[in-house]
């Protein structure tokens, strides 16, 4: 008995499938990529008609965590310093972690703007 072609058989089998399977995820990737880049201008339009408390109950409520915390080393003490959070940070946290829909179903359950926005904007 020739073990020889069995063996070559599923090694050539092998490389094909793992191949299919990274093209896959490569496509998976590529497609979730071209949605984060087509939602960003209406996530960054709307999250700017939110104020800064609102943004901090939308953190709390969806994603259940406020963005990271920022230090800088003062260089004189040597203590590291707390750095405050802006607006900015807050919309730039949401719009990493949220989906378009997400955001538009919080910003109308929560009155923070009207379906018009939403005709007007996306």
């Amino acid at each position: 008995m020739n073990f020889g072609k069995i063996f070559d058989r599923k090694k050539a089998d092998t490389p094909s499938k793992n191949q299919e399977d990274i093209c896959q995820i490569k496509e998976e990737i590529e497609r979730q990529d071209r949605a984060f880049e087509s939602e960003l201008p209406t996530k960054y339009t709307l999250l700017q008609q939110f104020s800064i408390d609102e943004l901090k109950s939308l953190c709390d409520k969806l994603i259940e965590v406020q963005p990271p915390l920022e230090t800088f080393t003062d260089p004189k003490s040597g203590h590291d310093k707390e750095l405050p959070k802006y607006k900015e940070d807050y919309i730039h946290f949401v719009i990493d972690e949220l989906k378009l829909s997400d955001i538009m179903r919080y910003a109308l359950e929560n009155k923070i703007v009207s379906e018009k926005f939403f005709n007007n904007n996306v």
